[in-house]
């Protein structure tokens, strides 16, 4: 995929007066990785999910490769497109079927799955599991195993991975890893910078300073975009939204004093 222009693209819910998404242009070049950033109902999901063909706008037009979403076949389009969110499903298959399941169009080899799980951090893990890749990730079955919020998160984000898609959207897909894993995922991420297209959304702004691109959203409108180090230098929104999360970083963590008690 060479270009993915978004052009004053809205979206209206009937039962609300404002618009979720409202007038947002932009333009995401092949092998980019861009972020979508913003509080709480900004727009970010909604906008990456219009992006993914899973909504349809109200207004405006995603065009692909220069054609707009009306002018491909839904199917073919959608193939080329993986999507990773923070809600995972435990399907009652074995570990490699949950990964498996996020390419049903080509057979997966054991080989392809494994790598996918590598990129998700879920390799080690799942070779933890009793069965390892043969382990049904199901306590209602006999020897069925269940799965950390974590965890299901590392094989939510293999099945993303194992596409290898055109477009991967990412939203929010580290949100119950530990911080080791959470680096490892985002490496991962940083590694597709130059191949395909990633859209990245998280809250955690430390992991979109690689992003060729930052996307501002608030109140369901594009306010600022740029790199990182232009966002910060201009003292914007995303620049005041950083610095509090490095703040809370920097202050130091007081520890409560013991006091030895002699016997």
């Amino acid at each position: 995929m060479r270009t993915i222009v978004v052009d004053a693209v809205s979206l209206r819910y009937p039962d609300r007066d404002t618009a979720a998404v409202d007038q947002v242009s932009l333009t995401i070049e092949a092998g980019q990785t861009v972020a979508f950033v913003g509080e709480n109902g900004s727009g970010k999901s909604t906008l990456a999910t219009m992006i993914a063909t899973l909504r349809t706008p109200t207004g405006g037009t995603i065009r692909y490769n220069g054609r707009p979403t009306d002018d491909w076949d839904t199917d073919a389009l959608r193939a080329r497109i993986a999507v990773v969110t923070q809600e995972y499903h435990k399907w009652p298959f074995t570990a490699a079927t949950n990964i498996a399941i996020g390419d049903l169009d080509v057979g997966c080899e054991q080989d392809r799955i494994e790598a996918a799980a590598a990129r998700a951090v879920a390799h080690n893990m799942i070779n933890e599991l009793p069965h390892g890749y043969d382990t049904l990730l199901d306590r209602t079955f006999a020897g069925g195993q269940d799965l950390s919020g974590g965890q299901w998160q590392r094989i939510t984000a293999a099945r993303g991975f194992l596409r290898d898609a055109d477009l991967l959207i990412m939203d929010e897909p580290s949100s119950a890893l530990d911080p080791r894993a959470e680096d490892a995922l985002f490496q991962a991420i940083r590694d597709r910078q130059g191949h395909g297209i990633t859209i990245l959304i998280t809250h955690r702004l430390a992991n979109v300073r690689h992003a060729d691109r930052i996307y501002v959203l608030h109140r369901g409108r594009l306010v600022e975009a740029g790199t990182h180090d232009d966002l910060l230098a201009g003292g914007g929104r995303y620049a005041e939204l950083f610095t509090l999360q490095a703040a809370g970083y920097a202050t130091p963590v007081s520890l409560p004093r013991q006091t030895a008690t002699l016997g």
